[in-house]
């Protein structure tokens, strides 16, 4: 008999506990998202979730920007020789004699200039390579490429680098050539002009620090391991194809995108609107 007052007694303190814990309304139309918002936690930084892919180009196979998209590449004209500064990545020789120079025209936004370097030893080996780049750089966002103040293009093999503060890229022949086989060449040359257009005016702003810091992890490993000098332009070449070509990637990565980056998928997204 006590035994069986016990039990009851038990089961009547689990029955009050549960009802008092489960909310009277679990409906999703009656919660206010802006509410939740204020309600949710701002750094998830505490959680652990790796990096979607080594880095965003050579090791995705996926083509963001792809040869037949519509490109604002109008004309080049050759404008001569003189003689500029080429920094290079193989070389401590900063300064080149004689570099040929061409001014790529497009229908929407400033031209550019393409600056490729004496060792090409002609007009007609050095033009070969700058119209390798015209279509490129015709698919590039008009702001990015009002930005852009030119290209320098070396005679070579060596990666692709980009100076900020003097808003250029630098590519060599090769390597060019390399990433045309591979369908890369287009996201490389987003890649770079995101370093040398974007990243003076937003890599050390308060704001996308703290999208990093909110954030639990980053789009690919490399971005992880260059965390102040990589993340922007590897997690912009993921948002801006959202943007810019809805479900061109597969929808698991955008899921996974606008699930692991969300900060800084609003960030970058804020600039590319």
């Amino acid at each position: 008999m006590h035994k069986n007052i016990f039990l009851l007694s038990v089961l009547f303190l689990i029955f009050s506990c549960s009802d008092k814990n489960e909310p009277e309304d679990a409906s999703p139309t009656s919660v206010n998202p802006v509410d939740m918002a204020d309600d949710m936690p701002d750094d998830t930084s505490n959680q652990v979730v790796d990096p979607l892919f080594e880095n965003s180009i050579v090791s995705t196979n996926i083509d963001f920007i792809t040869e037949d998209d519509t490109d604002a590449f109008s004309t080049m004209e050759y404008l001569g020789q003189e003689d500029k500064e080429m920094p290079d990545s193989t070389t401590d020789i900063l300064f080149d004699t004689d570099t040929y120079i061409f001014k790529v025209n497009f229908s929407n936004g400033n031209d550019t200039e393409v600056w490729a370097h004496s060792s090409f030893g002609n007009q007609q080996a050095a033009q070969e390579y700058a119209e390798k780049l015209t279509s490129r750089l015709g698919k590039l966002p008009a702001f990015m490429r009002d930005e852009l103040s030119h290209v320098v293009l070396h005679n070579g093999d060596a990666g692709a680098f980009a100076e900020s503060e003097a808003n250029f890229f630098v590519v060599y022949s090769q390597n060019i050539d390399v990433r045309i086989s591979n369908n890369d060449l287009e996201e490389t040359v987003f890649h770079e002009t995101v370093h040398a257009t974007l990243d003076a005016d937003y890599l050390q702003s308060n704001v996308w620090l703290q999208a990093q810091q909110n954030d639990p992890t980053f789009i690919t490993q490399y971005a992880m391991d260059n965390s102040n000098k990589e993340d922007m332009a590897e997690s912009a070449l993921f948002v801006y194809t959202m943007i810019k070509h809805p479900g061109r990637l597969d929808s698991d990565i955008e899921t996974w995108v606008q699930t692991n980056i969300p900060n800084r998928f609003t960030f970058i997204e804020s600039i590319f609107e």
